[in-house]
This record gives structure tokens, C-alpha cells and sequence, in this order.
């Protein structure tokens, strides 16, 4: 039974490979209404809730 998984598994993988998802991050970025939190106890380092945007304090 297990031969016959494994038959099954290989040939849906060559049947229907896995297409990578490839996103422009730039645009979201640029669309995005950033709201920034701290992430650390200094304060200084901040990054928006909604697209994960890193902004350092100088």
C-alpha cells in the first residue's frame, strides 16, 4: 500500500508542479498606511502592523 502512495505522491508532484507566488512587495509597501510600534524596550526600532515594514530611531 505504502509503494502505491508514494506512485501516487510522485506522479501528482510531475503532473502539478508548485508554482512559486512572486509579489511586488514595493507596491504594498507604497500602498500601505504604514502604523508603526515599537518592537523593542528602547523604542527604537519600529515596524508597521500591517505590512512588516523595519523603521529604525536615530
Amino acid at each position: 500500500m505504502y509503494i502505491f502512495e508514494l506512485i501516487y505522491k510522485i506522479y501528482n508532484k510531475l503532473k502539478n508542479p508548485i508554482k512559486p507566488i512572486i509579489m511586488d512587495y514595493e507596491r504594498e509597501y507604497q500602498s500601505c498606511e504604514h502604523i508603526f510600534v515599537p518592537v523593542d524596550s528602547t523604542k527604537k526600532v519600529l515596524a508597521c502592523t500591517k505590512c512588516g515594514l523595519i523603521k529604525k530611531v536615530k
